[in-house]
């Protein structure tokens, strides 16, 4: 993933030590790390359908500019990091025993979730919209993941 991918930890300290402590007892933790990695590609989507970061904050409106732009190119008021769904369509999963890791090979993908200068054909400032990461709702989940996984 030459894009971005990222390596998250769960911020809830007794969260953390319970969920370490359940996967020690895994013995197959790629398993695991699969089945959290298809929770959080859907958690990707939803926060592109939701154009908010895993937290829940909404993301920055599209300029004047690009809606203007937009329009010009014939894609109307398409939503925000959707124009043709490819960053979407790209977000990826690579589980292996120790983690798993959620990304996009897309280049552009890295200037999309952190926001910056764009020195392309645009020349300017693009807003940070996370797309990529974990919310407390997804913390929640992946415990019960790893409970599950236990369980089966």
């Amino acid at each position: 993933m030459s894009g971005i991918s990222y390596k998250a930890t769960v911020k809830d300290a007794d969260m953390r030590a319970g969920l370490a402590a359940l996967i020690n007892r895994m013995e197959n933790k790629q398993g695991f790390y699969k089945n959290v990695g298809e929770h959080l590609l859907n958690s990707v989507g939803d926060n592109f359908d939701n154009e908010e970061s895993p937290d829940g904050e909404k993301w920055t409106p599209l300029s004047p500019v690009t809606v203007m732009r937009r329009e010009k190119q014939g894609h109307g008021s398409t939503p925000i990091l959707r124009v043709s769904g490819a960053l979407r369509g790209s977000i990826n999963i690579a589980a292996s025993d120790d983690d798993v890791r959620v990304g996009t090979a897309k280049v552009y993908g890295a200037m999309m979730h952190f926001g910056g200068e764009s020195k392309g054909y645009m020349k300017a400032t693009i807003p940070a919209r996370p797309y990529l990461g974990i919310g407390a709702d997804d913390e929640v989940e992946i415990f019960a993941v790893a409970e599950a996984w236990l369980i089966d």
